[in-house]
């Protein structure tokens, strides 16, 4: 939000009118009552617009720009709200920071009164309201009723395809895990194997997929080295 306060002679601004920032005040523009001095108040509510303004049925499209004008004397810099009367060109407001909108929706100004009515208006040029009184303007365009259907369907999409990413990810780590337990038993029978032949050989024999070693129950019987002593 910006505020910006500008003081100058009535005479200054019927003879030569003003420019500051957005707003172009054109001559022969008349305080009412008629003050020697008057404060010109500039508004730019940005971000804050939709806070304090809302338009039934339309969307705001740009920032909220305001004019409010009020007398001035040496002794108060403000003092009481004063009104406008405009004998030349109406005030030209610039609307540059405008939001994109569908090729179909033009937009038009829209001024906010005192008393909470909105009156709409056709753009004099593109992104350009005329005012010839002061207030608060912006620009709007009709709201589609279609829109959160739309921003509903777009989230159920992104919703299932997130889901169906974790689940694919969570079987390829499954299917790791399990690689990794294999390669380790089969490493572990390795390292059994390569122990046992240093010593006697065994038969093997497997329990699922388990490769165990296997003695043999039938041992060579043993024979006396002199039978004749024994008889």
């Amino acid at each position: 939000m910006q505020v910006s306060v500008v003081r100058l002679r009535s005479f200054s601004l019927w003879l030569r009118g003003m420019n500051f920032s957005f707003f172009n005040l054109p001559p022969r523009i008349v305080s009412q009552p008629n003050e020697k001095r008057i404060v010109i108040l500039f508004e730019n509510l940005g971000h804050w617009s939709s806070h304090y303004y809302n338009v039934s049925n339309y969307t705001m499209v740009a920032p909220v720009f305001g004019l409010m004008a009020y007398s001035s004397s040496e002794s108060a810099f403000i003092n009481q709200n004063i009104d406008f009367t405009i004998r030349g060109d109406p005030i030209r407001i610039r609307f540059p920071l405008a939001e994109q909108h569908g090729k179909n929706n033009t937009p038009i100004c829209a001024k906010f009164s005192v008393d909470g009515l909105v009156k709409f208006i056709n753009m004099s040029k593109p992104y350009v309201c005329e005012a010839r009184s002061q207030g608060h303007y912006t620009l709007v365009v009709p709201s589609s009723p279609k829109e959160p259907h739309t921003r509903s369907k777009r989230f159920t999409i992104w919703w299932v395809l997130g889901f169906v990413i974790g689940f694919v990810g969570l079987v390829i780590l499954v299917l790791i895990l399990l690689a990794l337990v294999k390669e380790a038993k089969r490493r572990r029978i390795r390292k059994l194997e390569r122990i046992s032949s240093g010593g006697e050989l065994f038969d093997t024999f497997w329990i699922g997929e388990t490769k165990l070693p296997l003695a043999s129950s039938i041992r060579t019987q043993p024979i006396l080295e002199n039978e004749d002593a024994i008889r």
